[in-house]
């Protein structure tokens, strides 16, 4: 499995630099055929043809390879590394069959970093028994605020290189006087100034990371160290990429970045792993507090969710507006799951898998909560109506307030405040659409449905499986106040509907007879699971239903969007 590991580690930051030698050639989709390259398996060397043709058997190699990771490797995640690898091939194969917006490559990249996290955390590791005694759990603080500025890097040096908009500098200027010139161009100097000047930082607080890390993890001091040299090679390459606009400077640029990258994901998901491994959960610090209060997961959902409803635009966007709106509905999200948690805090006491969160435990005063909560709604929400539209920012606000004001408050109420919730839980796609469009009509207002739909089983199937938590806290739920009949047989209309319903863009001509066909698989599967539900006389029958049936919805949502984005 090492030899594996290595390989797929490897494949993966050689695409990565190979995709980057694409977008430094500026010859991305060049190649008007598929799978080959104007006929050929590998065309003229050197050529852009070549490194794109390159580009995809590398990626063919990286998804057999996590395949047989799935296969050799055990865990509940060992299939995430493959699933990561479909979803990028998907993406590619879309964005070269509809030449998607450039947004699509930024994406492309993000996943392939998280690909590399996935591989981490699947990966087989022996744990150091000497840190048990000495652990510093804000380690994992400065590692995570580290990693998190890189990728917020990559995605804006991305952005920069897709756009055009580092061209202005890419002469013999010196460094500075060049940072000078970006910040007299308006929105688009304004960007290249903070990746500069991000830049900038990062590199010089990395030197403090990479030593403090070092100080603290003797036994990985040597790949701390080779941090700390990369480090010092970007803040020399930059001061080097003011003076030549050679293209090899550019990919040294990005691949020192892309190592400090994997050297930092190295040690953060050891550092993850290792704490889980002592102390059998993570162990809190003010920060990771502070984190927990915006729900993270949920957070990165919404973003993703709101990406699905851009790329179905068939219009393009300015990517750094599309990015700073990015933030401030990530900023009205973050808000509203702040303030649940101050709503719900004496509710999650009572519940075993939420007693320990910051509020419940008593580790963050409740205050706290609300400052940030309402702080972030309000950023978010004027952050929108400057880069977005009013109609987005409308539609967040509505979507926050609705949340924590209609459906927080039903739920140790009424059972159908499921219903009431499913509309703010649907509205963060339809803002991807609006972001772009500025209107509900279209595939927005499907993709509203959609979500709306996907929403009530999926929440009737946790319902049923955790009856016994969400009765200690009192929530009232279809499991708590009607028979299972009643949620069984719900559970298959929706099914069947949401089958009928996704049928819908081909009936409307949006789509295609491949979309039909297989929007039709996908439905008939998920249907299928929902009979499996017919003849369950147990309670532990049934509640292992429930779980199927709920991992089943986490996977036909996105193979729904992901149909509707590429079958076109």
């Amino acid at each position: 499995m090492n030899y594996l590991y290595a390989a797929l580690y490897g494949g993966t930051i050689v695409l990565l630099m190979v995709g980057a030698q694409l977008q430094v050639l500026k010859g991305a989709l060049v190649c008007p055929d598929w799978p080959l390259c104007f006929g050929e398996f590998l065309p003229l060397y050197m050529t852009p043809a070549f490194y794109e043709s390159l580009h995809r058997f590398l990626a063919g190699l990286v998804l057999i390879g996590s395949f047989v990771w799935g296969l050799k490797n055990s865990g509940s995640k060992r299939w995430l590394p493959f699933f990561l690898v479909i979803l990028q091939s998907l993406l590619g194969l879309a964005t070269f069959m509809y030449k998607l917006p450039t947004v699509t490559t930024i994406l492309h990249l993000v996943f392939s970093l998280i690909f590399l996290a996935s591989l981490e955390g699947t990966h087989a590791l022996k744990f150091d028994e000497s840190l048990r005694e000495k652990w510093n759990p804000k380690l994992k603080d400065v590692t995570g605020s580290f990693l998190f500025l890189l990728l917020f890097q990559f995605i804006l040096g991305g952005i920069l290189r897709k756009s055009s908009l580092l061209a202005s500098c890419e002469s013999t200027m010196e460094f500075f006087d060049c940072w000078q010139r970006q910040a007299e161009i308006p929105l688009a100097g304004n960007l290249s100034l903070i990746h500069r000047s991000l830049g900038l930082v990062t590199t010089l607080s990395g030197l403090f990371v990479f030593g403090y890390l070092a100080k603290h993890l003797p036994r990985w001091k040597p790949a701390a160290i080779v941090g700390i040299m990369l480090m010092v090679g970007q803040i020399f390459l930059g001061l080097q990429m003011g003076r030549s606009s050679a293209r090899g400077m550019i990919l040294a640029h990005f691949a020192l970045a892309l190592a400090s990258f994997c050297i930092l994901l190295f040690l953060q998901v050891r550092l993850r792993r290792h704490e889980f491994h002592f102390f059998g959960k993570a162990v809190p610090t003010y920060y990771n507090d502070i984190l927990d209060l915006f729900k993270p997961k949920l957070t990165i959902l919404v973003v993703i969710t709101v990406l699905g409803g851009v790329v179905l635009t068939d219009f393009s966007i300015n990517l750094i507006l599309l990015l700073i709106s990015l933030f401030g509905i990530y900023f009205q999200a973050a808000g509203a799951l702040a303030l649940n948690c101050y709503i719900e805090r004496d509710l999650d006491r009572l519940m075993e898998r939420t007693k320990n969160r910051p509020l419940p435990s008593g580790r963050l005063k409740p205050i706290v909560a609300v400052y940030w909560g309402w702080g972030l709604i309000s950023l978010g929400t004027l952050v929108l109506i400057l880069s977005s539209n009013v109609l987005t920012a409308f539609l967040g606000l509505f979507s926050a307030i609705s949340y924590l004001y209609l459906y927080t408050p039903m739920k140790t109420r009424s059972p159908y405040a499921l219903y009431v919730g499913a509309v703010p839980g649907a509205i963060p796609t339809l803002m991807g659409w609006t972001v772009v469009m500025d209107s509900l009509t279209g595939i927005g207002a499907y993709l509203f449905g959609i979500l709306f739909l996907w929403q009530i089983p999926h929440f009737m199937a946790i319902s049923l499986y955790r009856k016994n938590e969400y009765g200690m806290a009192h929530f009232k739920t279809f499991a708590q106040t009607h028979s299972y009949a009643f949620l069984r047989s719900n559970i298959i209309f929706y099914s069947l509907l949401m089958l009928g319903f996704g049928l819908l863009p081909y009936f409307w001509e949006w789509r295609g007879e491949a979309y039909l066909w297989t929007s039709l698989a996908i439905g008939v599967i998920l249907f299928s699971l929902s009979l499996l539900g017919l003849n369950k006389n147990e309670e532990s029958s049934r509640r292992e239903w429930g779980r199927i049936y709920f991992f089943a919805t986490l996977f036909y949502l996105p193979l729904q969007l992901i149909t509707l984005i590429i079958l076109r």
